[in-house]
């Protein structure tokens, strides 16, 4: 009798796991989402997310809200993410590089990047220095030559903020080549190009990818040298860098992606995983990829994805440290 009491309790038990509610990952997502994207609406971080989301938004089954949460390089709307609950539904877009760097230069930025669980990756764009069309700077080394004249104006170099992926950038050019400019922080890439159309500012370091491109090649703004190992074949008569002997080899690149805050169940992680890889190999982003010219990235899953994070973390740091960059 009693072993027919425990073949009737277990049986009943494997009913009840029949039918059950379906695990998380099985019926994640069962509403819509919101990625905060750190920088305004028009930036590289941004079009690159909401070029993403159509593919996301077919792969998951459920609409995708963007909202633009820009200002201290990103932190207000990675604070924005964590005032949110753990569950998948709030996710952070930004760029990698700012989102490692601001907690080491901004006081109000206090969070841990590496509490937070890389999903993948929108975007990658090499950086590019650019002028505004008041200048007709043809190489690196005819700027350079002209900020170490005396007597010249002093040039305007603008960033997104103290610490952002452009400043490290800028200070590590300035660095090398015993220039300095006068530096102007924005509040993203977008404000950025805005005024240097307007001939408010001088130079930047700015993402080839979003609609740098075109700016390029239409002759609005001046392409001074890219940020890469070898020139672009969408560019081919913009030199690198690292052809001008007085800066060497000068590699920057900064990449988009999202992120879910601490605490987000692993199941729900991996089934967001799925959907950036799915994004990674669509028609859809290797077509954007050939269009601006930017970098593709081969699918991560979440392990790999994190030990990239974590390796792009300890570079950026290490970079950060030696420059000594002061926040503004």
């Amino acid at each position: 009798m009693r072993l027919l009491n425990i073949s009737c309790i277990l049986c009943q038990t494997l009913l009840l796991l029949l039918t059950a509610e379906p695990t998380i990952a099985q019926s994640y997502p069962a509403k819509p989402l919101t990625i905060k994207v750190a920088f305004p609406a028009g930036g590289p971080a941004d079009v690159a997310v909401r070029a993403a989301n159509v593919v996301l938004e077919r792969y998951l089954g459920k609409p995708i809200i963007t909202e633009n949460v820009p200002g201290a390089n990103g932190s207000i709307a990675v604070t924005a993410v964590l005032k949110a609950s753990s569950d998948g539904y709030t996710l952070l877009g930004t760029t990698g590089s700012d989102f490692i760097t601001a907690p080491a230069t901004i006081p109000s930025a206090k969070y841990e990047p590496e509490k937070f669980k890389l999903i993948g990756i929108v975007g990658d764009s090499d950086f590019v220095l650019l002028s505004s069309r008041a200048h007709a700077f043809k190489t690196v080394d005819e700027l350079i030559d002209y900020a170490l004249k005396p007597g010249n104006k002093e040039l305007t170099l603008a960033h997104w903020g103290a610490g952002s992926s452009p400043q490290v950038v800028g200070a590590d050019f300035q660095s090398r080549t015993g220039t300095k400019f006068l530096e102007v922080p924005y509040k993203g890439v977008a404000p950025v190009i805005a005024d240097m159309l307007g001939g408010h500012i001088d130079l930047a370091f700015v993402p080839i990818g979003g609609g740098t491109l075109s700016l390029i090649q239409t002759g609005e703004v001046n392409a001074i040298a890219i940020a890469s190992a070898e020139r672009n074949p969408m560019l081919p008569t913009v030199p690198t860098l690292g052809e001008s002997a007085k800066v060497g080899r000068f590699e920057y690149s900064i990449w988009a992606a999202l992120f879910a805050p601490p605490d987000t169940p692993d199941e729900v992680v991996a089934r967001l995983n799925d959907a950036m890889n799915v994004w990674s190999a669509s028609d859809e982003n290797l077509e954007r990829i050939k269009a601006n010219a930017s970098r593709s990235v081969a699918p991560m899953d979440v392990s790999r994805a994190m030990t990239f994070f974590k390796s792009e973390r300890q570079k950026y740091l290490t970079v950060l440290g030696s420059l000594s960059v002061k926040p503004q």
